[in-house]
C-alpha cells in the first residue's frame, strides 16, 4: 500500500477543493486591482461579490492575497476554492503590448497563511522579447519551487504577446508553446485565453499535461456569445474557466455565475441563455 506524503495528500486537497466531482471548474476572478488600480471602481464591492460568486454556484475565487482580508469568515466566499496573486505585471488585452519584467511580491508561505488552495502568477510570453520570457521563467521556476515543497498549487496565466500581423495559426501555435513552457516550469494549473485559430485549441489542451482553464477576458458583445465561445472550449478540453469582468460588470453577477456555472458543469442552462 502506498501512503502518500503529507505535502502530496495537502497539494490533492487543495486541488480539490478548487475542482468540483466533475473536475470542472468555474472561478470568478476579482485580482484586477493588483496590476490596474481601481479596475473602475467595482472591486470596491468585493465582499459583496464574492458572496455573490458562492451563491451562483463558482467553484473558487481569484485575487489578489492581500484584498482577501476582506472576505467575510462566515459568508459564502470562504466556502470556495481560494487562488491568490503573488505578482503584479501592467499586463492588458492587446496582443501586441509590451510588457516589463515580472515583479513577485509576495510568497507561496503567505499564500498558505491565508487559508489559499493555489497561488497564481502571470507567464508573458512575448515572440519579439526572449530575454524577459527569461525572466518570467525564473521567477515562476522559483515560485514553483516554493510551492512544491508546501504543498500549494500553482497556477500560471500566460499570455501571448507578438508583432502586428501575426497570423492567427502563428499566434496559436506560440499559444500552445507558452503553455506547455508554464507547466515545464511548475504550473499545476495553466489559465490561457482561446487560440484565435480555434482548431488550435485541442492541440493546445492535449499538449499540457495538467487541467487548462480558459481566461475569460474582456467582456464580449452578448452572453450569447460568451457562453458560446466556453461551450467550444470546453469542447476542445478545457477544465473550466476564469471569468471576471464578464461578471462583476453585469446587471445581474449572481445570475450571471449561475449561467456560466451550468454551462461549465453542463447542468440545466442558466438565465441568461
Amino acid at each position: 500500500m502506498h501512503l502518500t506524503t503529507t505535502v502530496e495528500a495537502g497539494h490533492a486537497r487543495r486541488m480539490a477543493r478548487l475542482f468540483a466531482a466533475d473536475r470542472k471548474s468555474l472561478i470568478i476572478g476579482y485580482d484586477h486591482a493588483v496590476s490596474a488600480g481601481t479596475a473602475g471602481g467595482a472591486l470596491a464591492a468585493l465582499p459583496a461579490l464574492a458572496e455573490l460568486s458562492g451563491k451562483g454556484g463558482a467553484d473558487g475565487l481569484q485575487m489578489g492575497l492581500h484584498a482577501a482580508r476582506q472576505l467575510d469568515p462566515d459568508g459564502a466566499g470562504p466556502q470556495l476554492g481560494l487562488v491568490l496573486r503573488i505578482d503584479r505585471s501592467a499586463v492588458g488585452d492587446d496582443p501586441h503590448q509590451l510588457v516589463g519584467p515580472p515583479a513577485r511580491w509576495a510568497s507561496a508561505a503567505q499564500v498558505l497563511h491565508a487559508d489559499g488552495d493555489a497561488a497564481v502568477v502571470y507567464y508573458i510570453h512575448d515572440t519579439r522579447r526572449i530575454d524577459e520570457n527569461n525572466a518570467y521563467a525564473v521567477m515562476i521556476g522559483e515560485t514553483a519551487q516554493e510551492c512544491g515543497a508546501l504543498g500549494l498549487p500553482l497556477m500560471v496565466e500566460v499570455m501571448v504577446k507578438t508583432e502586428r500581423g501575426a497570423s492567427p495559426v502563428a499566434t496559436s501555435q506560440a499559444m500552445a508553446d507558452a503553455a506547455r513552457i508554464a507547466f515545464e516550469l511548475g504550473a499545476d494549473l495553466v489559465k490561457i485565453d482561446r487560440t484565435p485559430h480555434p482548431e488550435a485549441m485541442p492541440d493546445l489542451v492535449a499538449a499540457v499535461p495538467v487541467p487548462v482553464l480558459l481566461r475569460g477576458g474582456p467582456p464580449q458583445d452578448t452572453v450569447t456569445g460568451t457562453l458560446a465561445d466556453l461551450e467550444r472550449s470546453l469542447g476542445a478540453g478545457v477544465a473550466g474557466a476564469v471569468y471576471g469582468r464578464t461578471v462583476w460588470h453585469h446587471g445581474d453577477p449572481e445570475g450571471m455565475t449561475r449561467t456560466l456555472s451550468a454551462v461549465v458543469h453542463g447542468t440545466p442552462a442558466g438565465a441568461f441563455r
